[in-house]
């Protein structure tokens, strides 16, 4: 009796490198809110590292949610692929719209930027980092239609269209669902063209190898900062010639970002941490903002004025707060609403997935143990 395929099994390496940038994520925010707050002049040095993280992070994430794309089409199919991604951002969209904006017209008193309260019912404006989830939709979609990682033809065809849309579109950030983000698109069909097999095995290359790389890409990084560089998800007018140098920039980045996380993942400690929080990103995502303006808030309150401290600590408390409440919420029903679909709005099988004959389940289920379900990501 032939076995059936064994589950590819999660890369640390990857994990820990969507940790990275997600915090990263926070670190922006964080950095932003005290700009705004007139706690730090623009030529701060965090400022400095703002600027530079702006040019990459959301680059990588898009990278890196591009690697497990076609597992997912192949497992769901294009259309149950679509349906169910779509559903579920519509879902978080509609519902983080509704909190974030109820908990900024509660602290208007006390934020940089008070938020206007007829601006609750204009859904198709997505504000602050809500923009995200339209952007995953329209992924969703493109990608299961043009799937650049099927051959050379698909990969040439599909890719340089996107690539090409990366550049017309580079700071391009009309306030209009789905059409913040564009640019991002070349960098999650390139991430689905690489793919999770391939990165996973690469990362598990020689140390020096990827040492050599960061290096490179940190020093690529440095060099085009020096240029009129702009991150693609804020709204810029440039030539092509600056989006041709930003987008190098967030390649280089990128490329860094994935040889940091190599080196971490050399912790075993370290690695294990991250790898946690990697798997939590979207919950993480959905829920900083909150918290990383409440930490400053209150240590401004309490007398806290130092840049670095307020950073440190709305970063971790950005992280770790969201991540303690997915990890309560994974499992419970009652709450996981907050970050995944209710159970009225659950995913059904997809119409693609193979059907089980009960005879050759109890057959399989005699000879070898069960198979456990693919850890959520």
């Amino acid at each position: 009796m032939t076995e059936a395929p064994a589950r590819p099994q999660r890369v640390a390496a990857i994990d820990v490198a969507r940790a990275v940038a997600i915090i990263g994520v926070a670190a922006n925010h964080s950095i932003d809110g005290m700009l705004n707050a007139g706690l730090i002049p623009t030529d701060h040095p965090l400022e400095v590292v703002n600027s530079a993280l702006y040019l990459f992070r959301m680059p990588a994430l898009a990278f890196l949610l591009g690697l497990f794309v076609p597992r997912a089409v192949a497992k769901r199919g294009a259309a149950g692929y679509v349906r169910e991604r779509a559903t579920l951002m519509l879902w978080l969209y509609l519902l983080w719209y509704l909190v974030q904006s109820v908990a900024e017209l509660a602290t208007n008193q006390v934020k940089n930027v008070p938020r206007e309260p007829g601006a609750l019912w204009r859904v198709w404006e997505p504000f602050a980092h809500l923009w995200f989830l339209p952007f995953l939709i329209v992924t969703a979609v493109v990608l299961a239609a043009l799937r650049p990682w099927q051959g050379p033809v698909r990969r040439l065809l599909g890719g340089g269209a996107l690539l090409l849309v990366c550049l017309l579109t580079w700071g391009w950030n009309p306030t209009l669902f789905g059409l913040t983000g564009l640019s991002l698109l070349a960098f999650t069909a390139a991430g689905s063209v690489v793919g999770l097999a391939r990165l996973g095995a690469w990362m598990q290359g020689p140390l020096w190898a990827w040492t050599a790389a960061g290096l490179l890409g940190a020093v690529s990084l440095g060099l085009l900062l020096q240029a009129d560089v702009v991150p693609s998800t804020l709204p810029a007018e440039v030539g092509l010639a600056e989006r041709a140098l930003s987008l190098g920039a967030a390649v280089a980045g990128t490329i860094a970002l994935l040889a940091v996380s190599v080196l971490l993942t050399r912790v075993p400690p370290l690695r294990d941490l991250l790898a946690a929080i990697g798997r939590r990103t979207l919950p993480i995502y959905l829920a900083h903002v909150l918290v990383v303006a409440g930490v400053r808030v209150v240590l401004v309150r309490l007398g806290v004025d130092q840049p670095y401290v307020i950073a440190t600590l709305a970063v971790l408390a950005g992280v770790g707060i969201p991540f303690a409440v997915a990890t309560f919420t994974a499992g419970r029903p009652w709450a996981n609403w907050l970050f995944d679909l209710p159970p009225a709005l659950g995913r059904r099988p997809s119409a693609s997935a193979p059907v089980r004959r009960v005879g050759a389940h109890r057959q399989r289920a005699a000879t070898r143990p069960r198979d456990r379900a693919d850890a959520r990501r």
